[in-house]
């Protein structure tokens, strides 16, 4: 057997030693930087300057650094990023969990949330060299493994169902996490969180429906399992609503299990409210399909809202009015905050609110009653400024009755004289 260094074939012109790292398959042999180096006629620490910013230290002229690249382009050297992850002792590698208790999510059908949410995360860690992994489900011996074994440098966790497990896990993490739907003190401020103002998007689905009329207004969430944000938008819909005078009970309140049969079952019997605010577009689009069955008209006999507003709303029949929340930027703000807590970069942003706005679409309109008062008392004309009227003051109309009287003769008598 041959002793000394081993000669790499693929040399152009030349042969480098190979310092043990063997030949891998196909009989290549691993490019190192002592290879560029005695290329270039330069020491290894000036190839690290130069390739991948090393050594900041160490002044190299230009004329120096480019026959380093140069040489470097020759031998066809690529960082390999195993093996500097190893020595900084990081993975470059960033997780994205759901939590246990909830399927996988779907990318192909249904509610376009998800898909909004990744590419937010998607773009904010590509920008900051970042690979993304999905996690499903945690892999391991525990879910602490998982978030503690060295595999990833920070994770996203982006489920708020309230369990123990879920809550627990995340407060034992070892490494950085970003939540988002969920309040930064409900891990004791531990972690940076991103979520969008509940509160105030519900307020302006509420004030939508009371501008146009209705008065009894349902809330519906799914109840298996129950997330803190839909908590959060239903403890907002209960304030709301009596904020405005309205009344509000258990029985305004439609709990959908896994299967949501409720929401047939609600349909089918005669409706005790004339508009329903669906913790998100899923559940909104069930009250659309599950209205045709049982030939309940959106929006005629029940106006319906949901919350997300994303382009799954446009393909919907009839469209769908929601309540917007900004996904994609929500996501990438997570990354930044990830980032900055995986450097130890000092952030006073612990938790990060997002205003919403709603899109108005074709699912909401006049309560029945209303719309059938004004055609009588005021038919409406096909200028936009008669209908931009309408909206605003018809909710007040029942009270009062425009229609015109007729006029009330006065009959008058004089005296006459006697003669």
């Amino acid at each position: 057997m041959r002793n000394g260094p081993r000669i790499n074939p693929h040399f152009d012109g030349g042969c480098a030693p190979d310092f043990g790292h063997g030949f891998r398959i196909g009989g290549r042999v691993p490019i190192t930087v002592r290879d560029v180096a005695a290329r270039a006629g330069v020491s290894p620490v000036v190839v690290s300057r130069v390739l991948h910013n090393k050594a900041q230290s160490i002044r190299v002229s230009e004329a120096t650094a480019e026959r380093v690249r140069q040489a470097a382009s020759d031998l066809g050297y690529r960082l390999n990023v195993f093996a500097r992850n190893f020595r900084e002792q990081q993975t470059m590698t960033i997780g994205l969990l759901h939590g246990t208790g909830v399927t996988r999510p779907q990318l192909d059908e249904g509610s376009r949330y998800f898909a909004c949410l990744l590419d937010g995360i998607i773009e904010g860690a590509f920008k900051r060299g970042y690979s993304l992994t999905l996690c499903p489900k945690l892999m391991g011996a525990s879910p602490e493994d998982a978030l503690s074994d060295g595999r990833f440098d920070g994770l996203v966790w982006y489920s708020s169902v309230s369990t123990d497990e879920n809550l627990e896990t995340v407060a034992r993490s070892s490494v950085p996490v970003a939540i988002i739907h969920a309040h930064a003190d409900r891990f004791d401020n531990r972690h940076p969180a991103v979520l969008c103002d509940n509160d105030q998007g519900i307020g302006l689905a509420v004030d939508h429906l009371v501008e146009l009329g209705h008065r009894r207004i349902a809330f519906a969430l799914d109840d298996s399992p129950c997330n803190l944000e839909s908590i959060e938008r239903l403890d907002a819909h209960r304030r709301h609503i009596k904020l405005r005078g309205l009344e509000f009970s258990e029985e305004d309140i439609i709990r959908v299990g896994w299967h949501r049969v409720e929401v047939s079952e609600y349909l089918r019997q005669p409706l005790r409210h004339t508009a329903v605010i669906a913790h998100n577009d899923g559940l909104a689009a069930e009250f659309l399909s599950q209205a045709v069955v049982h030939g309940v008209s959106v929006p005629d006999d029940l106006s319906v809202i949901g919350f997300d507003s994303t382009d799954y709303c446009l393909e919907l029949r009839p469209t769908l009015t929601s309540i917007y929340q900004p996904l994609k930027a929500m996501g990438e703000k997570a990354i930044d905050l990830l980032v900055k807590a995986i450097k130890r970069e000092l952030t006073d942003e612990k938790e990060v609110l997002f205003p919403c706005r709603i899109d108005i679409r074709a699912s909401t309109s006049l309560p029945t009653k209303v719309k059938s008062w004004n055609e009588r008392a005021l038919p409406l004309s096909s200028s936009s400024s008669s209908s931009r009227l309408s909206r605003f003051w018809l909710p007040f109309c029942s009270r009062f009755s425009l229609r015109r009287r007729p006029r009330r003769r006065i009959r008058q008598t004089f005296p006459t004289s006697r003669t």
